[in-house]
């Protein structure tokens, strides 16, 4: 009987000893069975570094500290206030799910975090992770740490590891600008040894949300345009003169910047369409409209037309096209306006009639 109760002392003691570890193991929620999440810590007096590791199921993805236009971004709600911590951010991934751009990560993820002013021997808290595939789970993973075990052998090279990860002060940009004007902000970026694949990433500006960025590299400079909006789609907010924080990533580097954004254009209009190069995509689309299998018997009803009006004057037969031609462009016009009402009023049309729409009307009708 005595050997029982200490076994099972000796059991409860174990248990008592992993609940509390510097390791918390691999926590799980019964809500969500496509996330677990790892917590690992050392201290150093009244300091410590702690390791968050994220594993995800393929097909869901989880938030960076700027989620985007969706998500929500990882947070641990402390047990003791006091306590001070600092993340630190590889560089994320981009998203686009319907018309949404959002930031984060997928697979297996691991966050560095400094913690200052340790209220004692123990760390605790909550963890919320946010998660996303078809629906989003938010998900909450209480955690205690004992900062009085024995450190995990491996804990100082994942920890440095993990911080070998994080977009560094430099070394990626050698020149790097940000403008805004007419509700789009623009990025010039030099780089002395050229762009393989860019990426930029941005820690949005208060009251504004940004689009996924339009990239293009001549030489060694690349320039980005952003669509900005306000946080319900309506016209953005003046930008000009505020700080932007933002990631440059090119081929596995990257640089975590920060820029004042100024009113001078960035970015050349010269690539825009001028009026004679749409009035040539016109001209071009109309031949080739021509060749479709719906217009072929329009254009023999007309010829059947002019064949049989073969006594009128030159006058009059000029006059009668004319006037067909007229009627078409006033058709779309009318379309074209009814497209462009219908954009501005904030309606939704899906098929051949989207949001672009009425500027296809209107170049279509030159």
């Amino acid at each position: 009987m005595n050997l029982f109760i200490r076994s099972l002392l000796l059991l409860l003691a174990c248990c008592a000893s992993v609940a509390q570890a510097a390791d918390s193991g691999w926590l799980r929620n019964a809500q969500n069975s496509h996330a677990e999440v790892r917590l690992r810590s050392a201290s150093h007096g009244e300091n410590a570094q702690l390791l968050l590791d994220i594993h995800l199921e393929k097909g869901w993805k989880t938030y960076w500290r700027s989620p985007g236009e969706g998500g929500v971004a990882p947070e641990i709600r402390w047990q003791t206030p006091e306590v001070k911590a600092q993340w630190h951010w590889p560089a994320p991934a981009r998203f686009d799910v319907s018309g949404l751009t959002t930031q984060g990560y997928k697979g297996n993820i691991t966050l560095p975090i400094d913690i200052a002013s340790l209220p004692g021997a123990t760390l605790a808290g909550t963890l919320t992770l946010s998660t996303c595939s078809d629906v989003c789970i938010l998900t909450d993973f209480p955690f205690n740490l004992d900062l009085t075990q024995a450190v995990d052998g491996d804990f100082a090279r994942d920890y440095a590891q993990a911080m070998g990860q994080i977009p560094a002060a430099s070394g990626v940009t050698d020149q790097l600008d940000a403008s805004y004007r007419n509700g789009e902000l623009q990025i010039r970026a030099q780089r002395q040894q050229g762009w393989s694949k860019p990426e930029l990433f941005f820690d949005y500006p208060q009251g504004s949300m940004l689009a996924a960025p339009h990239i293009s590299v001549t030489g060694d400079t690349l320039t980005a345009r952003v669509a900005v909006t306000d946080e319900w789609g309506e016209a953005a907010p003046d930008l000009q003169g505020k700080s932007l924080s933002l990631v440059v990533a090119d081929a596995g580097i990257a640089q975590q910047s920060t820029v004042i954004i100024g009113s001078q254009p960035l970015v050349s209009e010269s690539g825009s369409q001028t009026l004679w190069s749409v009035l040539l995509l016109a001209l071009l689309g109309g031949l080739i409209l021509n060749l479709m299998p719906c217009v072929l018997p329009v254009l023999a009803i007309k010829l059947s037309s002019l064949v049989q009006q073969q006594g009128q004057t030159r006058r009059q037969t000029r006059q009668q096209f004319l006037a067909s031609s007229a009627g078409i462009v006033f058709s779309f016009m009318l379309l074209a306006a009814l497209m462009t009402g219908l954009r501005l009023s904030g309606q939704a049309l899906d098929g051949a009639f989207s949001s672009r729409a009425g500027d296809f009307c209107w170049r279509w009708c030159w």
